[in-house]
């Protein structure tokens, strides 16, 4: 594979869908390397409406078409439908500017989802190498305020004589404080200060929901990204797990 960007069929009907600021995201990077990295990173912030999904299927569909590996184009959504609809533009985008090349170069990208289900797929990958076993569960939201509320009730809180906050308010505390990282006092005071006397057994209830987790095998939401983070820090795992790997 040449070093230099090949020509694209049909570019400049490709792009003239787009207006300039969207173009210049697409195009941006004069090449791509032998192994399909884009030769420089590139950053877009930009509000609702303004075209970001049709850019970003526009922009991996350039990279395909320019000769990267679509087997190392990582592409994460927030959703299951975002993700499903974007790699259904990237396949009609390619299917425009290749024809009939396009069906097994977009068919080729395998590492498109959202960050929860990439997040999965690389810890099952390597969950020996972090000392996980590769069978775990996963629980949804649902599933895990459901734990939740059993360890509360367990630990005899949702019998208090002052309401002690429901599971989905529990749950929400705990998911800020273990994504941001913020002590739980800090959150409390700053987010949920109605909460704030109920420091101690809160601070209960966690320990007793990640006990559980672990003594059941579980995974929630937030441990996919949080044992992914841990993996990316790793000197070692962080050239897979953080997408190293797929993108070189």
């Amino acid at each position: 594979m040449n070093s230099e960007t090949s020509p694209i069929p049909n570019s400049d009907d490709y792009l003239s869908r787009l207006n300039d600021a969207q173009r210049q995201a697409v195009t941006h990077g004069t090449g791509v390397s032998a192994g399909g990295a884009v030769s420089s990173p590139l950053l877009v912030i930009a509000g609702a409406g303004s075209g970001k999904t049709n850019t970003l299927a526009h922009r991996v569909a350039h990279l395909i078409a320019s000769g990267a590996d679509p087997r190392r184009i990582l592409l994460l959504t927030f959703s299951r439908r975002a993700s499903v609809e974007m790699t259904r533009r990237v396949e009609r985008i390619c299917k425009t500017v290749l024809g009939d090349k396009a069906g097994p170069l977009a068919d080729a990208l395998a590492w498109a989802g959202t960050f929860h289900s990439i997040g999965a797929r690389l810890l099952r990958e390597y969950a020996q190498q972090i000392g996980m076993d590769p069978a775990f569960s996963i629980h949804d939201r649902e599933d895990s305020a459901d734990l939740m509320n059993l360890i509360r009730h367990d630990l005899g809180f949702s019998k208090t004589e002052k309401r002690f906050p429901g599971k989905g308010a529990c749950l929400v505390i705990y998911s800020r404080v273990v994504n941001s990282g913020v002590p739980l006092t800090d959150v409390l005071l700053k987010h949920y200060p109605w909460c704030a006397g109920w420091e101690a057994q809160l601070k209960q209830l966690f320990a007793g929901y990640v006990t559980a987790k672990q003594e059941q095998g579980v995974l929630d939401y937030d441990d996919l990204l949080l044992c992914w983070a841990q993996m990316v820090s790793d000197p070692v795992l962080g050239s897979f797990a953080g997408g190293g790997e797929i993108l070189r």
